[in-house]
Parts: C-alpha cells; structure tokens; sequence
C-alpha cells in the first residue's frame, strides 16, 4: 500500500531537517521537530502545522500541489531566535531531495513566513508555509 503524497512528503521534510547541519544548530540534535509536540517540550522548537493538497490534472501525470506549514515556537525574548530558526529552515528546503518513497517532488518553494507573539504574551510563534508539486512513481 502506498503512504500517498501527504506522509511521503512529510516524512521526507522529516528526514532532510533532522540531517541538516544549520537546523541542528537552532534545534538541537536531534532535531526538534514535531507531528505532534510533548506536553513540556524544550525551546525552541518546531511542528508541523496545516497541511493542505489538491490534484492537479496536468496531462494525466497525477500532479499534487501541497502547502505544509511549519510552527517555530520560541520563548525567547523577541522574535531573533524565531527569525534564526525559520532562516535555518529555508536554507535546508533549498537541498531536499526528490525522491519521495513513492513519490517525486518535482518543486518546493518557500510561499510565505509570520512571527507574531502567541497569545499568552512570553512565546513567539513563526510560521513557514511551503509550497509543494509531487507525482508518484509509476
């Protein structure tokens, strides 16, 4: 059974951040990085957020266009260290590999970043949404 467009993707955005040498460096090794954070997690740290995908019918090739957001959370005073880490983040999306288990990622761009306090005034949340086109592998 294949993991579909969804896992693949996200398992390999999974595999490539915990390798990356400049992520390790904002996030510890191993990396932080959630599907679901722990109840007390050490900061920083970064989750996977909303995850959106849709086919694309380009020649009958199967094409999905995927947005994945990723949530830095911080309690650093100020918004540096969730400005350093989302600069970590983008640096390692730039080398992810293509091959996907069962899929190909053909393209992955950055599309969009936030940093906004959080709602309980002492953390600050950044956000980078990427924008994904993957095909399986015939």
């Amino acid at each position: 059974m294949s993991k579909g467009p969804e896992l693949s993707l996200q398992e390999a955005i999974f595999g490539h951040l915990q390798q990356d040498a400049g992520v390790q460096t904002a996030l510890g090794s191993p990396v932080r990085l959630y599907d679901d954070p722990p109840p007390s997690p050490i900061y920083p740290f970064v989750n996977f957020g909303r995850h959106q995908s849709r086919p694309l019918d380009a020649d009958q090739a199967a094409l999905i266009e995927q947005d994945v957001s990723l949530h830095v959370w911080s309690r650093y005073s100020g918004k540096t260290e969730g400005f350093q880490v989302l600069q970590a983040l983008r640096e390692a999306m730039q080398s992810i590999p293509t091959s996907l288990d069962d899929h190909v990622l053909i393209d992955l761009r950055v599309v969009f970043a936030d940093t906004l306090r959080a709602k309980d005034g002492r953390i600050f949340q950044s956000i980078l949404r990427l924008r994904a086109l993957t095909q399986p592998i015939s």
